[in-house]
């Protein structure tokens, strides 16, 4: 899953935008983001130290377990469970754009701030539907034309 922040700047919040992939969400900027997932996964070891173990309540006669190393994997693109967090919300061109797309996304922030933001960094006019609001109008970005 990717994911995407924008890092606040002035009176504007700083918010996140998670999509399944980072293309889908970049087909309708003018200016790709850059997918804070993306990175190496590391490999990590960790220490476990010695302790006692009973076989179960009534056990009377524990057993010691002795001191031991763990690898794990550090991963950046690693997501646990199904649930994506925040507010869902689609993007989709206008009947203006010469190509009719829609995509689910959602986002942890402001719809203020994501409309303030992406306002004139679109690659074609797009309307913003957020869960929690109506229509808005994202607009072009100034080099790409009307």
């Amino acid at each position: 899953m990717a994911k995407f922040v924008v890092d606040e700047e002035g009176s504007r919040s700083q918010f996140t935008v998670y999509a399944n992939y980072a293309e889908a969400f970049n087909w309708f900027l003018a200016d790709p983001l850059t997918d804070v997932t993306l990175g190496e996964a590391t490999r990590k070891t960790k220490s476990i130290p010695g302790h006692q173990r009973r076989k179960g309540p009534s056990d009377q006669n524990p057993v010691n377990v002795t001191q031991s190393q763990a690898d794990y994997l550090v991963d950046p693109s690693l997501k646990s469970g199904n649930a994506k967090p925040g507010i869902s919300f689609i993007l989709k061109t206008t009947k203006n754009a010469d190509i009719d797309e829609q995509r689910q996304f959602t986002l942890v922030g402001r719809t203020l701030d994501f409309q303030e933001y992406f306002s004139g960094k679109m690659k074609y006019e797009t309307y913003f539907y957020p869960s929690n609001g109506g229509r808005h109008t994202l607009k072009l970005k100034a080099s790409q034309g009307a």
